[in-house]
């Protein structure tokens, strides 16, 4: 039997939406599929303070702390706004050490890997360096510097640049040789080579070492404002709060930290791999996370 044009138009566009339709139920799924446990987690965390099992002084309910986050971001007394100027302070730190990281680790990190000599010199520091908790320069940054967001930057600078270091170094290493020499043969410069060879090749250890980065920086984040913040910052209030015994805020606190972490995670991270590794390889989610 034979199909006419005319049919074969007709059937065409019904076909489309099916397509479009499948990608939007499984972007769904996918969602639920993250979203779900988290939220068994938070309910039965609920039933457990709900019921006694655990106490509510030492590990508030979630219901307890979302009406003490709104407390701190509604409230009309001195607490008003406190929530948010927390988390401008800490993301104003975090992306700032981490941006500057960014803008020292990464060509450094291509420099060295295109140059085994280098790399030869340099490995040795990388080893002894990359191991080294960045809040250990803490108390050294204090005496030098004194408290405040220039000890605190720092410190989250460091816990960025090793690890987006290092990755990139390992990506532009695994390039294959053969498929520069490809590039050289046919004419291409050192740009060509870069753009079409190395940075394409090196992006999945790239986007892995940025994510060790961010989360090394994040984490370094708390304990850095616990010791060198003078007024905000949300290691600051989770520190601050001890003194009041405000267990409940300083979950509020770590709750912020968990939920800006996965953000970034899945919100920054995310669609820089779908743009980039994702389009150029066909991988799934690299590794690494906040």
């Amino acid at each position: 039997m034979k199909l006419s044009s005319n049919s074969i138009a007709e059937e065409a566009p019904v076909m489309a939406p099916q397509r479009n339709l499948s990608k939007t139920g499984q972007a769904v799924v996918t969602g639920v599929k993250f979203f779900v446990p988290i939220l068994i987690f938070l309910v039965f965390w609920e039933l457990c303070v709900r019921m006694g099992w655990i106490a509510a002084n030492i590990f508030p309910s979630p219901s307890m702390i979302g009406t003490r986050a709104s407390e701190l971001m509604l409230s009309s007394g001195p607490e008003q706004g406190m929530l948010v100027n927390n988390i401008i302070a800490s993301l104003y730190r975090a992306l700032t050490a981490f941006g500057l990281s960014l803008m020292i680790a990464i060509p450094l990190g291509f420099a060295l890997g295109v140059s085994p000599t280098a790399y030869r010199w340099v490995s040795p520091v990388l080893s002894l360096m990359l191991p080294l908790p960045a809040v250990a320069w803490t108390p050294i940054l204090l005496v030098s510097l004194g408290q405040g967001d220039q000890t605190i930057i720092i410190v989250c600078f460091l816990g960025a640049f090793f690890p987006v270091l290092y990755s990139t170094i390992q990506g532009v290493r695994s390039v294959s040789k053969p498929s520069v020499w490809v590039v050289r043969s046919m004419g291409g410069g050192n740009r060509h080579v870069f753009f079409n060879v190395l940075l394409p090749a090196s992006l999945p250890a790239l986007i892995s070492g940025l994510k060790l980065g961010m989360a090394h920086s994040w984490r370094t984040l708390v304990a850095a404002e616990m010791l060198a913040a003078l007024g905000a910052g949300l290691g600051y209030m989770i520190f601050a709060a001890r003194t009041y015994m405000d267990v409940t805020t300083m979950f509020v606190g770590i709750a912020c930290l968990a939920i800006i972490g996965m953000a970034l995670e899945y919100g920054l991270f995310g669609t820089l791999e779908r743009v980039t590794v994702r389009r150029w390889h066909g991988t799934s989610k690299v590794g690494g996370g906040v």
